[in-house]
């Protein structure tokens, strides 16, 4: 049995020294790749047998104690790099390989302009290079060129120290080649399955879905197809409805099938659904993939979990748990489906940093399909003048019509539809109120709890929120409502003074430090991690990774005003 790992050892010992000049080679890693792919069988007869016979040669060279005269026979199966070459293009550029495969005329020199070898584009009958043209181990290119024709009696008699001379420069252009195209062999060698992620994924959205709001003896929110309208841009950057016959506008899912543009955003005022929508999108997206691999595969994040500490790129790519490069491969070929949930969201003192990140992964990564989602006042002050710039459609979501109002009531709140119905055709203020899916969803909640429907938004979130603390309260005997509510209204509105935003912030940095500020102010005796947990499991705060954020903007924007209301009634 063939002794791989001395192999890699004599390989990396014999290059190391060259390959070292360029930092960015991973020797240890590259040469345990280039290993992968000689073992790794084609279905191609023109390559097939290489996975053996280049092999045997370097075994026969660097680890058996035989004659001088019998390693340097075993040479030119080694030293011959042509099917190695052909091999890689064969991986990581099928069709090119392809077309060119049966013509006799695409030899050796043909492989390496294909496959980017030669960056400085030397001469191969050169002999004396300038220090530039000496990069990218040009030199060992041309001696390795030189070799193509190489037979066995024409280095019988070379001395060892001519045969490993060659041997080196041989093993450094196989690992140079490895190293160029590595990204696109580990993706070739070792298929990526992301069933795992997937199948997480498809739990952990469900989970996130059911936190935004919980109407009380209903498991789950029955979604309905929001509409959305595109608007246009004019001379001065400002956004504005457009006029012309031509716009665009359907629901989410369907407009994202049909754009070319491959890139939108969507905007919606607190509570227009824009995160539901994108989590059900990605919800869609994760089940299709998991059942056909040649589907994109979704990515969804939540720009508020973002800290100054966070690159986006690797952000993303880690979410997959998958090889690194491999990660990249997919983000280049297109294959991502990447859902940016809240640009209002991220916290101020970043928001230029990770706009450029957005900008950028856009710009380097432009064949994969992104929605991005915004409030519109927030959208229109920061990030339009990157959108102008790429031509990226905007949409905006619509109110809620009168017929998506009943679906909405039909399948969320049967048993209070026809009261919910009378009440908002009897009030034009009510109704315009409930055109927004999360006012409607509470007041469903607030009707089925207490009976009755408050003609006012404040009063709607109000006895919601109340509601949630009732039911609590049934659960703990020594849940104190007002002392809970108090501390909210609190946090609500340092945490927006805070970061302008509903930005996720770190728990023992800010959040400890604000709640202890209110307890000690009002001399409270509670456990603050008490509360928290309380909090978390009421479905109004959120904790990502010990970062702190209310699970809806609208919860804090209530609990800041609530606050204020209190300082100036106090």
């Amino acid at each position: 049995m063939m002794d791989w790992n001395q192999i890699k050892k004599e390989i990396i010992a014999e290059t190391k020294e060259v390959l070292s000049v360029d930092k960015k080679i991973n020797i240890d890693e590259i040469t345990a790749l280039f290993i992968a792919v000689l073992r790794f069988s084609v279905d191609d007869k023109a390559i097939n047998g290489i996975e053996t016979r280049l092999p045997n040669a370097l075994e026969m060279i660097l680890l058996k104690p035989i004659s001088r005269v019998d390693k340097n026979a075993y040479f030119p199966e080694a030293g011959q790099i042509e099917p190695f070459l052909r091999k890689v293009l064969f991986l990581v550029k099928p069709s090119v390989y392809a077309s060119i495969k049966n013509d006799k005329k695409k030899a050796l020199s043909a492989l390496i302009s294909l496959l980017g070898l030669n960056i400085n584009k030397v001469d191969y009958s050169s002999t004396n290079l300038s220090t530039n043209q000496k990069s990218h181990f040009s030199e060992h290119l041309i001696k390795v060129y030189n070799l193509r024709n190489l037979e066995g009696h024409n280095c019988t008699e070379w001395t060892n120290a001519k045969l490993y001379d060659e041997l080196r420069s041989v093993l450094v252009i196989y690992l140079y080649t490895t190293f160029k195209h590595k990204r696109e062999l580990k993706v070739a060698i070792n298929p990526f399955d992301l069933s795992k992620y997937l199948a997480a994924e498809i739990q952990r959205i469900k989970v996130l879905k059911s936190r935004f709001v919980h109407i009380d003896g209903k498991e789950e929110l029955n979604d309905i197809d929001l509409y959305a309208r595109e608007l246009l841009i004019n001379d001065e950057d400002e956004l504005n409805i457009g006029e012309a016959q031509n716009i665009r506008e359907g629901t989410i899912d369907s407009l994202r099938n049909t754009i070319k543009e491959k890139k939108m955003i969507i905007l919606g005022d607190v509570g227009m659904g824009k995160s539901t929508t994108i989590l059900f999108l990605h919800l869609l997206d994760a089940q299709s993939a998991i059942a056909d691999s040649s589907r994109n595969i979704p990515i969804y994040l939540e720009l508020k979990t973002l800290t100054e500490k966070d690159n986006l790129f690797q952000k993303l790519k880690s979410k997959l748990n998958i090889d690194d490069d491999v990660a990249e491969t997919i983000f280049k070929t297109g294959r991502i489906n990447l859902f940016l949930d809240g640009l209002n969201e991220i916290e101020n003192k970043i928001k230029v940093s990770v706009f450029s990140q957005i900008n950028n992964l856009i710009d380097n990564y432009p064949d994969n399909f992104y929605l991005i989602t915004s409030r519109p006042q927030h959208y229109n002050r920061e990030f339009d003048s990157s959108i102008n710039q790429r031509k990226i459609p905007v949409f905006t979501l619509q109110k809620m019509v009168d017929r998506q109002i009943e679906e909405f009531l039909t399948k969320n709140g049967r048993k209070v539809k026809d009261y919910i119905l009378q009440e908002i055709n009897k009030k034009e203020r009510l109704k315009r109120i409930v055109q927004n899916p999360l006012m409607l969803t509470m007041l469903i909640g607030v009707v089925l709890k207490n009976g009755n429907v408050p003609n006012e938004k404040g009063k709607i979130i109000r006895a919601f929120m109340f509601s949630l603390y009732d039911r609590e309260q049934r659960q703990i005997i020594d849940f104190d409502i007002d002392r809970f509510h108090l501390l909210l209204c609190y946090l609500g509105f340092q945490t927006r003074d805070l970061s302008g935003s509903n930005s996720s912030l770190d728990r023992d940095e800010y959040i400890i430090p604000i709640l202890q500020e209110r307890k000690s102010e009002l001399g409270l005796d509670i456990n603050l991690l008490s509360f928290l947990r309380k909090a978390i499991d009421l479905n109004i705060l959120v904790n990502d990774s010990n970062q702190f954020s209310f699970s809806h903007e609208l919860y804090q924007e209530y609990y800041a005003a609530e606050f204020l209301h209190q300082a100036i009634k106090g």
